[in-house]
């Protein structure tokens, strides 16, 4: 019988002009071989995160997540594993000291990689990877989880997060960190203000406060957020960095049919859904992060 499935994270990492792309990858003393870097996910590590951390502890690079990609799955012993695999770019900064699982970091010519990497589905994943377009990807946040509404006194609008709400909050600012997120909009609601606040803090960014996507003004006014949404999808098209938008479980669907997309499920509080624009290829259909606390 199989045991507890093992989870793990990492990146393709690729530098230099698409005609002369090279990859990177680490040689593991432990395993001897030459496998692009990742490694195992920790308790309430979103995977996103893990895949950057991983990144720096191997390689000593630090890198911005761009696209997701497919999934490996394979076995280890008797225990399932499935690698979450994540596009990924330098962020300029210069590497920093390795954790020892590698002993070696390279960059390699991507047709070298293919050819002479340890393990095929690590080729494969290379080629998924040159195949995709990335773009900065729209990121969708319900806010995290508020105050029930019949225990709230004052306007439902002024609603506050709960404690465990605080700690979601705290918890999307290295997953927002690893996706280089430099645009926050966020209904004029307190909860989900609250929701963008611990990032805009870290990150030194202003959260554009959008009356029309609240509860309240969704219900009065339907065609707001239609409106509100092309001014952002505006924003998204002119920027060169993710946008996050901030919103409510009722008033999400209107959200995502204005972008063209329908997540697999409603948004538990501080989900967050990846949107490309402008997506054409199945690996860009909506992407589920779920929270972890």
């Amino acid at each position: 019988m199989s045991g507890k499935l093992i989870s793990a994270s990492g990146v393709v990492v690729f530098r230099g002009p698409r005609d002369d792309r090279e990859v990177l990858v680490v040689h593991r003393p432990a395993y001897d071989d030459w496998s692009l870097p990742k490694g195992k996910v920790s308790s309430n590590e979103y995977l996103a995160v893990a895949a950057v951390r991983e990144a720096a502890e191997e390689t000593g690079y630090r890198v911005r997540i761009c696209h997701h990609l497919s999934p490996t799955r394979y076995q280890v012993a008797d225990r399932p594993k499935i690698v979450h695999w994540w596009l990924a770019e330098p962020t300029g900064e210069k590497p920093g000291e390795l954790d020892g699982e590698a002993d070696a970091v390279e960059w390699w010519p991507v047709q070298r990689a293919i050819a002479q990497l340890s393990y095929r589905d690590d080729a494969a994943t290379i080629l998924q990877a040159l195949r995709s377009q990335p773009r900065p990807p729209i990121l969708m946040v319900r806010h995290a989880k508020a105050m029930n509404r019949k225990q709230w006194q004052g306007l439902d609008a002024d609603r506050r997060l709960t404690e465990r709400g605080r700690r979601q909050a705290k918890a999307l600012v290295p997953l927002f960190e690893a996706f280089g997120v430099g645009e926050l909009a966020s209904s004029t609601s307190t909860r989900c203000m609250r929701t963008l606040a611990p990032y805009a803090e870290h990150a030194g960014l202003e959260v554009r406060a959008i009356h029309a996507i609240s509860e309240e003004a969704a219900e009065a006014d339907p065609s707001g957020v239609i409106d509100a949404m092309a001014q952002l999808w505006s924003v998204a098209q002119e920027s060169a960095r993710p946008l996050v938008i901030c919103g409510h479980r009722p008033v999400l669907p209107a959200m995502f049919d204005f972008l063209g997309v329908a997540p697999e499920r409603v948004l538990k509080p501080a989900e967050v859904v990846l949107v490309y624009p402008g997506a054409q290829e199945p690996a860009d259909k909506p992407h589920h992060i779920a929270p972890k606390l």
